[in-house]
């Protein structure tokens, strides 16, 4: 029977993801032929953006999932096109390797098995907006590289805490001033983790129609490295001994101001400014959950 879903699987242009596409590939021949699908190779992030966003508008009655295959930035790309889209249109994530941020949110599904995401269910999933950049995942100050993007290892590392260039950042939560004093990292979530796989908001859904706020106050290196630790593994939240170093929070909006330009990292994608206006858009989009089997 032929499939009234189109599937159109994304991918980040260049060698590095060509046996990402061959296992898809592999995949797809085993499956019935009615399953109508095509390959999109994306130059970057905002390629990937603009496609979904123009596929959208030229194919309104077409119903379609918009597969993601790479990394965080790419995932965030195909999610924020889908702004705005009709109910028809869905996003999901093929991840054989298990190294996506917004798969980890639904702990067990099969993000690497075709046949459980097209059998999947779709919900709703909450997109945060950075004036206008949208995020799916998470947006982070001081715990990635300089230029915002994810870095490879799961905290900084003992010379990135030496080198901080802590901020005098200005945080409004719902409108209420935090008193924050310098800072060296924070954290904007709508999942449970940031770019390259770490934990930012152990106790963050997205779908509470909530942002997740984790600010790292500015400490000793060797106390800065305690409380990291603590942060990549999912712990500090429980643990009243950081109450001092960490400042939690929920809200529907955040303002943050910096006295100079500063780089979030949106999903992975750098994000230049010293003003920035922050909202959650709750069921902003629709997303496949893999089905426990194929």
């Amino acid at each position: 029977m032929i499939s009234p879903v189109r599937y159109l699987f994304i991918f980040q242009g260049g060698e590095d993801n060509q046996p990402l596409r061959k296992e898809l590939s592999r995949q797809l021949k085993e499956l019935d032929n009615g399953v109508e699908y095509d390959f999109y190779a994306a130059a970057d992030a905002e390629d990937a953006l603009r496609h979904v966003s123009l596929y959208c508008d030229l194919h309104k009655d077409l119903d379609t999932c918009f597969v993601a295959c790479g990394n965080d930035a790419l995932t965030s790309g195909v999610a924020a096109g889908l702004m705005g889209a009709g109910e028809g249109k869905t996003m999901a994530v093929f991840d054989p390797e298990g190294s996506g941020s917004l798969p980890r949110n639904y702990e067990g599904a099969p993000f690497g098995n075709v046949a459980a995401i097209m059998a999947g269910a779709v919900t709703s999933l909450d997109m945060i907006r950075v004036n206008n950049t949208y995020s799916v995942n998470a947006c982070t100050f001081g715990i990635d590289s300089p230029d915002g993007s994810a870095d490879s290892g799961y905290i900084p590392t003992l010379s990135a805490v030496l080198r901080r260039s802590l901020r005098s950042v200005k945080i409004s939560a719902d409108g209420i001033p935090l008193d924050s004093g310098a800072v060296f990292a924070f954290a904007l979530a709508g999942g449970r983790y940031a770019p390259g796989g770490r934990f930012c908001a152990p106790q963050a859904r997205n779908d509470d129609g909530q942002i997740d706020l984790c600010i790292v106050k500015n400490q000793a290196p060797a106390r800065l490295l305690k409380v990291l630790s603590a942060l990549a593994s999912g712990a500090y939240d429980d643990e009243p001994a950081f109450a001092g170093d960490l400042i939690l929070r929920r809200a529907k909006s955040l303002e943050i101001e910096s006295p100079k330009d500063i780089v979030l990292s949106v999903d992975g994608r750098p994000l230049s400014g010293r003003q920035f206006k922050v909202r959650i858009i709750p069921g902003a989009i629709r997303m496949v959950v893999p089905a426990e089997r194929g």
